[in-house]
């Protein structure tokens, strides 16, 4: 057994650094299997590199480029070329998962903000294939193929205006098929029947969730459905990562701190579960050899040793997978790399994608806020203390040092967070309603 059969045989995919932006790519690329070069693209939107602008990304090389393929005017200037290039870095580089992709730099990956399918590009796959296997679980069932089908929607969407700006640079390419499923197989090796069947099955609940989300999206902008779209996703991978990685111990519990006191017991007890669940990531390979759920022990094997030290295993890049993923996603907070003790809180954009796969998507329909709380916690796992068995539910998991008190005040919190996004409304002391249109509820 190599490492990619160590990673195909516990989680589907190699665990990577993986932005949204990288995985965001992988996904559409199984849905359409049609990948680019964007070559010209490329170099004009790559404005800085650790080895400075070399050959053909030099800001001469690049002007010299443009106006021999007619791409500019007589009018303009080196300066005002510049300018062109920061503007389209910024738009197609806004997760910062772009990296120059031709000689005579060798990145491992290149990936473009997505909002059309002429973004796709090819490059070695910087999510891990994650996207590739998230697809193929999701089209084993009903619920997840409504899911690849808004996906598909996404694609075939007419050309917006960030697509026009660029369009420019995108002129006489020609499509070549991406081949997911070859790369994947000669890596990996095959995604059995039976595998893709289980993790679907294991993963319903959430699949289903995903298409509540996307039905929720139905009449919202083209970018804010791909940006809710693809957050739904990585909240259906978290829970694919963390469910793996407890193979020997109960489903995992996410507190979620929403009161923000710093020293308060709620955010103690978030660092503490944050951390429990960074730890049990880390070790999943562990326990997967211990449950043998490997055709051959990749602990006991050694294929994970560190160097020059005998027996001893590196699996750090496991914590740093779920660690960037928490991070990125929208579920970890503080952002700062420098700051060792991270707890969970939404960024708004999370809070409300999630919110929109367990709300009713007819308009008017409203549920109570304690049974928002257990459909959170059925759904997603996260407790915030807004149902009235969150207390025990926590103390079973081992996490105290909290009473009915703090999770009153982290319920209220919660809220009136959502009240906030429009998401809930009181119409009443101490009946909190939510839905998806609070307007339509009064």
């Amino acid at each position: 057994m190599n490492k990619r059969q160590a990673h195909h045989e516990a989680f589907g995919y190699e665990p990577l650094r993986m932005k949204p932006a990288h995985f965001a790519s992988g996904f559409f690329l199984a849905l359409t299997d049609q990948t680019y070069a964007n070559e010209l693209l490329n170099k004009v939107a790559v404005t800085k590199t650790n080895r400075g602008l070399l050959e053909d990304y030099t800001p001469e090389a690049v002007v010299e480029r443009m106006r021999q393929q007619s791409r500019i005017g007589p009018m303009m200037t080196q300066a005002k070329v510049e300018l062109l290039r920061m503007q389209v870095n910024g738009v197609v580089n806004n997760d910062a998962a772009m990296y120059p992709a031709f000689r005579p730099y060798r990145p491992k990956g290149n990936d473009y903000t997505f909002f059309s399918r002429r973004m796709l590009t090819r490059a070695n796959r910087t999510d891990g294939y994650a996207g590739y296997f998230v697809a193929m679980v999701l089209g084993q069932h009903d619920a997840g193929r409504r899911v690849l089908e808004f996906g598909h929607s996404l694609v075939e969407e007419p050309a917006g205006t960030l697509y026009r700006f660029v369009a420019p640079l995108l002129e006489g390419e020609e499509a070549e098929a991406a081949g997911l499923g070859e790369c994947y197989e000669g890596e990996f090796g095959v995604l059995e029947q039976s595998r893709l069947a289980e993790v679907a099955e294991t993963m319903r609940t959430q699949t289903e969730a995903l298409a509540r989300l996307c039905e929720n999206l139905a009449d919202f902008s083209h970018y804010r459905r791909v940006r809710y779209f693809v957050v739904g996703l990585l909240a259906w991978l978290m829970a694919h990562i963390l469910r793996t990685a407890t193979v020997l111990a109960a489903d995992p519990l996410l507190l979620f701190d929403f009161v923000g006191d710093q020293d308060g017991p709620i955010r103690s007890q978030s660092r503490t579960c944050y951390a429990r669940l960074r730890e049990r990531v880390r070790g999943a390979y562990v326990d997967l050899a211990s449950a043998e759920r490997f055709s051959e022990d990749p602990v006991g094997g050694g294929i994970f040793a560190r160097r020059n030290r005998e027996g001893e295993n590196d699996f750090k890049f496991l914590e740093q997978h779920f660690g960037d993923l928490a991070l990125r996603m929208g579920y970890a907070q503080p952002r700062a790399s420098q700051v060792p003790q991270k707890h969970f809180e939404f960024q708004p954009d999370t809070l409300r994608a999630l919110m929109l796969s367990i709300l009713h998507h007819d308009v008017g329909r409203a549920i109570r806020f304690n049974e928002l709380c257990e459909k959170f916690l059925a759904t997603w796992r996260i407790v915030v203390g807004g149902s009235a068995a969150d207390s025990e539910v926590l103390r079973q998991h081992g996490y105290f040092g909290f009473d009915e008190s703090d999770l009153r005040e982290n319920a209220t919190a919660f809220a009136e967070r959502l009240k906030e996004l429009n998401l809930a409304v009181e119409p009443s002391d101490g009946l909190v309603l939510c839905s998806r249109d609070v307007g339509e509820v009064l």
